[in-house]
């Protein structure tokens, strides 16, 4: 197994690219650690791999929260002494199909805070354990949305370009403490996040979200596609990988 007793921290875990990470770390032999802020799904995430005979805990985080983020942190040391792995999944789409004049500051403010303050706020704290256990591998995800393309959110494009930006300097940063920062940008995929960002453009569109919805599930990838581009990533073999990774 490719990440053998390897302690992995998945945020946003619960649902969609997270969920479907963890679990497939946790077949490769990571202990998961899975911070999200919806409770029920991942305690579910968590109970479906401790039923596939995995390691699991979950932690509640609010991820541009700071006082959460460190309490996560400090629960990783806790448990397991250690931490190789952080992705940083946790992510929210505001405001699909808004034009910016139109674009609400505070629905601004929340998407920035989640996928850019936390990502901020989750390597801030990850990076000191890693350090302390010898190294280890970050992988933020960005998106093709705010990097190679728009989005339908001027806040989630922004927040995912900015993740981008964060991911250039954090690699330079943490490469002489033997920890290796890979960006993922992911496009396309049958999530929760997605589905409700077709569904609300639908909806302002004066069409139908349901017949939305079903229309576009057979275009998308399944969040698997991710989580393998993700496992080869957190492995040994990801070393040689490139630094900016797309999937579709």
């Amino acid at each position: 197994m490719r990440l053998q007793n390897k302690i992995a921290v998945v945020t946003g875990g619960a649902t969609g690219i997270g969920a479907a990470t963890a679990m497939m770390y946790a077949r490769e032999g990571a202990k998961v650690v899975i911070a999200d802020v919806n409770e029920s799904d991942g305690t579910a995430t968590v109970q479906s791999i401790e039923e596939k005979g995995g390691t699991a805990k979950f932690v509640r985080t609010d991820v541009s929260q700071e006082p959460d983020v460190a309490a996560l942190v400090e629960a990783v040391q806790e448990s397991f002494g250690r931490l190789d792995v952080l992705v940083t999944c946790a992510g929210i789409l505001l405001g699909a199909a808004i034009r910016i004049d139109q674009f609400e500051a505070d629905a601004w403010d929340k998407v920035i805070r989640v996928n850019l303050r936390g990502t901020f706020l989750c390597t801030k704290h990850a990076v000191p354990l890693m350090e302390k256990s010898g190294g280890g591998v970050i992988v933020l995800i960005a998106s093709g949305a705010g990097v190679t393309g728009p989005s339908a959110s001027v806040a989630y494009g922004a927040s995912k370009g900015g993740v981008r930006g964060l991911g250039f300097t954090l690699k330079h940063q943490v490469d002489p403490l033997n920890i290796r920062v890979h960006v993922v940008c992911p496009g396309n995929l049958n999530t929760p996040l997605k589905l409700r960002a077709i569904a609300e453009i639908a909806e302002r569109g004066g069409e139908s979200p349901e017949a939305a919805v079903a229309a576009a599930r057979s275009s998308l990838f399944s969040p698997e596609v991710v989580a393998k581009a993700l496992t080869d990533l957190a492995s040994d073999a990801g070393a040689n990988a490139e630094d900016l990774v797309f999937t579709k």
